[in-house]
Protein backbone atom coordinates (compact mmCIF):
# COMPACT_ATOMS: atom_id res chain seq x y z
CA UNK A 1 0.00 0.00 0.00
CA UNK A 2 0.88 3.60 -0.39
CA UNK A 3 -0.56 6.33 1.62
CA UNK A 4 -1.68 9.57 -0.92
CA UNK A 5 -0.16 12.48 0.76
CA UNK A 6 -2.02 15.70 1.50
CA UNK A 7 1.19 17.51 2.37
CA UNK A 8 4.79 16.26 2.71
CA UNK A 9 6.40 14.67 6.08
CA UNK A 10 9.32 14.96 7.65
CA UNK A 11 11.62 11.28 7.47
CA UNK A 12 12.57 11.79 10.56
CA UNK A 13 8.70 12.67 12.18
CA UNK A 14 6.77 10.50 14.91
CA UNK A 15 3.33 9.80 13.54
CA UNK A 16 0.28 8.45 14.07
CA UNK A 17 -2.28 6.49 11.96
CA UNK A 18 -5.85 5.48 12.45
CA UNK A 19 -6.70 2.99 11.31
CA UNK A 20 -10.23 1.74 10.61
CA UNK A 21 -11.50 -1.88 9.11
CA UNK A 22 -14.95 -2.71 8.58
CA UNK A 23 -15.75 -6.38 8.42
CA UNK A 24 -18.65 -8.75 7.08
CA UNK A 25 -20.72 -9.92 9.98
CA UNK A 26 -19.71 -13.62 10.15
CA UNK A 27 -15.84 -12.37 10.29
CA UNK A 28 -17.06 -10.55 13.59
CA UNK A 29 -16.24 -12.91 16.00
CA UNK A 30 -13.12 -13.45 14.72
CA UNK A 31 -12.31 -9.53 14.70
CA UNK A 32 -13.32 -9.45 18.36
CA UNK A 33 -10.83 -12.03 19.15
CA UNK A 34 -7.78 -10.13 17.15
CA UNK A 35 -8.78 -6.90 19.29
CA UNK A 36 -8.69 -9.22 22.85
CA UNK A 37 -5.24 -10.27 21.74
CA UNK A 38 -3.89 -6.85 20.12
CA UNK A 39 -3.48 -9.87 17.67
CA UNK A 40 -1.73 -6.35 15.35
CA UNK A 41 0.66 -5.37 18.15
CA UNK A 42 1.98 -8.41 19.26
CA UNK A 43 4.69 -8.91 18.97
CA UNK A 44 5.78 -5.27 19.01
CA UNK A 45 6.51 -4.05 15.99
CA UNK A 46 9.70 -1.97 15.08
CA UNK A 47 9.88 1.50 15.41
CA UNK A 48 6.04 1.88 17.24
CA UNK A 49 5.91 3.98 20.21
CA UNK A 50 2.09 3.55 21.56
CA UNK A 51 -0.81 1.44 20.20
CA UNK A 52 -4.21 0.36 20.82
CA UNK A 53 -7.00 -2.06 18.96
CA UNK A 54 -9.95 -0.64 20.17
CA UNK A 55 -13.93 -1.64 19.32
CA UNK A 56 -16.61 1.07 18.18
CA UNK A 57 -20.09 1.43 19.32
CA UNK A 58 -23.02 0.64 16.97
CA UNK A 59 -23.99 3.85 15.20
CA UNK A 60 -21.39 6.15 16.37
CA UNK A 61 -21.09 6.25 19.81
CA UNK A 62 -22.85 3.28 21.92
CA UNK A 63 -23.62 1.41 24.79
CA UNK A 64 -23.92 -0.96 22.19
CA UNK A 65 -20.67 -2.80 20.51
CA UNK A 66 -20.70 -2.81 17.04
CA UNK A 67 -19.04 -6.30 16.31
CA UNK A 68 -18.25 -5.50 12.42
CA UNK A 69 -16.39 -2.67 12.68
CA UNK A 70 -12.98 -2.07 14.89
CA UNK A 71 -10.29 0.71 14.75
CA UNK A 72 -6.39 0.67 15.52
CA UNK A 73 -4.73 3.42 16.91
CA UNK A 74 -1.01 3.74 16.41
CA UNK A 75 2.18 5.62 16.84
CA UNK A 76 5.24 5.67 15.00
CA UNK A 77 8.75 6.77 15.39
CA UNK A 78 8.80 7.48 12.14
CA UNK A 79 6.76 7.60 8.60
CA UNK A 80 8.83 5.00 7.38
CA UNK A 81 7.94 2.64 9.80
CA UNK A 82 4.38 3.24 9.80
CA UNK A 83 4.34 2.24 6.40
CA UNK A 84 6.56 -0.68 6.80
CA UNK A 85 3.81 -1.91 9.19
CA UNK A 86 1.02 -1.30 7.26
CA UNK A 87 3.02 -3.66 4.47
CA UNK A 88 3.82 -6.50 6.25
CA UNK A 89 2.39 -9.87 6.02
CA UNK A 90 0.42 -9.61 9.44
CA UNK A 91 -0.91 -6.05 8.60
CA UNK A 92 -2.17 -7.43 4.90
CA UNK A 93 -3.39 -10.80 6.24
CA UNK A 94 -5.51 -9.17 8.98
CA UNK A 95 -6.95 -7.09 6.06
CA UNK A 96 -7.77 -9.29 3.88
CA UNK A 97 -10.56 -10.68 6.46
CA UNK A 98 -12.00 -6.87 6.14
CA UNK A 99 -14.53 -5.60 3.50
CA UNK A 100 -12.82 -1.83 3.57
CA UNK A 101 -9.81 -0.44 5.59
CA UNK A 102 -9.15 2.76 5.62
CA UNK A 103 -5.69 4.79 7.04
CA UNK A 104 -5.20 8.75 8.07
CA UNK A 105 -1.58 9.64 9.03
CA UNK A 106 -2.32 12.43 11.60
CA UNK A 107 0.63 14.76 12.91
CA UNK A 108 -0.06 15.90 16.70
CA UNK A 109 -0.69 19.85 17.14
CA UNK A 110 -2.17 20.09 20.62
CA UNK A 111 -2.26 17.35 23.13
CA UNK A 112 -3.05 17.33 26.92
CA UNK A 113 -3.79 14.63 29.48
CA UNK A 114 -3.14 10.77 29.28
CA UNK A 115 -3.58 7.25 27.98
CA UNK A 116 -3.03 4.62 30.81
CA UNK A 117 -0.61 7.04 32.51
CA UNK A 118 1.34 8.44 29.66
CA UNK A 119 1.22 10.95 26.86
CA UNK A 120 1.58 9.29 23.23
CA UNK A 121 1.16 12.63 21.44
CA UNK A 122 3.90 14.72 23.07
CA UNK A 123 5.92 15.86 19.67
CA UNK A 124 3.72 18.13 18.12
CA UNK A 125 3.63 20.09 14.71
CA UNK A 126 2.63 24.07 14.76
CA UNK A 127 0.66 25.37 11.92
CA UNK A 128 -1.19 28.20 11.48
CA UNK A 129 -3.12 27.08 8.27
CA UNK A 130 -7.04 27.20 9.01
CA UNK A 131 -7.71 25.75 5.95
CA UNK A 132 -6.52 21.97 7.11
CA UNK A 133 -9.07 19.12 8.27
CA UNK A 134 -8.76 18.82 12.30
CA UNK A 135 -8.77 15.60 13.87
CA UNK A 136 -9.58 15.45 16.85
CA UNK A 137 -9.51 12.69 19.63
CA UNK A 138 -10.92 12.68 23.26
CA UNK A 139 -10.60 9.87 25.80
CA UNK A 140 -11.16 8.82 28.95
CA UNK A 141 -11.37 6.18 31.92
CA UNK A 142 -14.96 6.79 33.27
CA UNK A 143 -15.45 6.40 37.38
CA UNK A 144 -17.84 3.20 37.81
CA UNK A 145 -20.26 5.41 39.93
CA UNK A 146 -20.61 7.92 37.25
CA UNK A 147 -21.37 5.77 34.67
CA UNK A 148 -25.26 6.43 34.58
CA UNK A 149 -24.65 10.50 34.63
CA UNK A 150 -22.08 9.86 31.56
CA UNK A 151 -24.43 7.46 29.56
CA UNK A 152 -26.97 9.71 30.21
CA UNK A 153 -25.84 12.35 28.27
CA UNK A 154 -24.29 10.67 25.46
CA UNK A 155 -27.59 9.87 23.17
CA UNK A 156 -28.20 14.01 23.02
CA UNK A 157 -24.07 14.63 22.69
CA UNK A 158 -24.22 12.54 19.59
CA UNK A 159 -26.71 14.02 18.24
CA UNK A 160 -25.24 17.41 18.69
CA UNK A 161 -21.84 16.07 17.16
CA UNK A 162 -23.74 14.64 14.45
CA UNK A 163 -25.45 17.62 13.06
CA UNK A 164 -22.55 20.16 13.77
CA UNK A 165 -21.60 22.12 10.70
CA UNK A 166 -18.43 20.84 9.18
CA UNK A 167 -18.08 18.11 11.12
CA UNK A 168 -17.08 15.10 8.13
CA UNK A 169 -16.50 12.14 10.44
CA UNK A 170 -17.38 10.86 13.71
CA UNK A 171 -17.01 7.78 15.53
CA UNK A 172 -17.17 5.85 19.50
CA UNK A 173 -14.39 3.42 19.97
CA UNK A 174 -12.83 1.79 23.58
CA UNK A 175 -10.72 -0.47 24.32
CA UNK A 176 -13.18 -1.67 27.95
CA UNK A 177 -17.12 -1.89 27.41
CA UNK A 178 -19.00 0.93 29.18
CA UNK A 179 -15.72 2.25 31.51
CA UNK A 180 -13.23 3.34 28.49
CA UNK A 181 -14.06 5.46 25.90
CA UNK A 182 -12.89 7.37 23.29
CA UNK A 183 -14.34 9.55 20.40
CA UNK A 184 -12.49 10.49 16.94
CA UNK A 185 -14.58 12.96 14.98
CA UNK A 186 -12.72 14.62 11.69
CA UNK A 187 -13.44 18.77 10.85
CA UNK A 188 -13.51 20.51 7.49
CA UNK A 189 -11.00 23.39 9.71
CA UNK A 190 -10.56 24.60 12.93
CA UNK A 191 -12.85 27.43 12.69
CA UNK A 192 -15.68 24.51 12.34
CA UNK A 193 -14.20 22.72 15.52
CA UNK A 194 -14.25 26.66 17.13
CA UNK A 195 -17.73 26.98 16.43
CA UNK A 196 -18.95 23.58 18.18
CA UNK A 197 -17.28 23.88 20.81
CA UNK A 198 -18.03 27.45 21.54
CA UNK A 199 -21.60 28.02 20.08
CA UNK A 200 -23.13 24.58 20.97
CA UNK A 201 -24.71 25.38 24.15
CA UNK A 202 -25.20 21.53 25.07
CA UNK A 203 -21.33 20.81 24.43
CA UNK A 204 -20.58 23.23 26.83
CA UNK A 205 -22.59 22.05 29.55
CA UNK A 206 -21.37 18.80 29.12
CA UNK A 207 -17.98 19.66 29.25
CA UNK A 208 -18.80 21.52 32.37
CA UNK A 209 -20.24 18.37 34.21
CA UNK A 210 -17.22 16.56 33.07
CA UNK A 211 -15.11 19.17 35.68
CA UNK A 212 -17.57 19.43 38.48
CA UNK A 213 -18.85 15.79 38.72
CA UNK A 214 -15.67 14.71 38.27
CA UNK A 215 -16.62 11.70 35.66
CA UNK A 216 -13.05 10.63 34.50
CA UNK A 217 -10.32 8.94 36.15
CA UNK A 218 -8.24 9.76 33.48
CA UNK A 219 -8.45 11.79 30.33
CA UNK A 220 -6.42 12.89 27.44
CA UNK A 221 -7.18 14.85 24.38
CA UNK A 222 -6.03 15.64 21.47
CA UNK A 223 -5.83 17.63 17.63
CA UNK A 224 -4.43 16.68 14.81
CA UNK A 225 -3.91 17.29 11.46
CA UNK A 226 -4.36 14.43 8.54
CA UNK A 227 -1.39 14.32 6.38
CA UNK A 228 -2.13 11.05 4.43
CA UNK A 229 -4.67 8.84 3.51
CA UNK A 230 -5.16 5.13 2.28
CA UNK A 231 -8.22 3.28 1.62
CA UNK A 232 -12.53 3.98 1.64
CA UNK A 233 -14.31 4.40 4.60
CA UNK A 234 -18.18 3.37 3.39
CA UNK A 235 -16.84 3.61 -0.63
CA UNK A 236 -15.70 6.66 -0.01
CA UNK A 237 -11.51 8.77 0.96
CA UNK A 238 -13.12 11.14 3.79
CA UNK A 239 -11.07 13.54 2.95
CA UNK A 240 -11.12 13.31 -0.88
CA UNK A 241 -12.20 16.35 -1.33
CA UNK A 242 -9.16 18.22 -0.20
CA UNK A 243 -7.02 16.23 -2.68
CA UNK A 244 -8.94 17.94 -5.49
CA UNK A 245 -8.00 21.22 -4.21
Amino acid sequence: MNFRFLMPVDTYQSVAVLSIFQFPANKGWWALGQMGKSALLNPTPKGLRFGKMLGSGKGGFSMIPDFTRYALLTVWNTIEDATWFFNSDLSKKYSTYANETYHLVLLPTHTHGYWNHINPFEETYNTTDNTLPVVVLTRATIYWYRLPEFWQNVPRVQAVIHSAPGMLFSIGVGELPLIQQATISIWENSDAIKNFAYKKTFHKEVVHKTRTRNWYKEELFARFIPVATYGTYQGKDILESYFKK
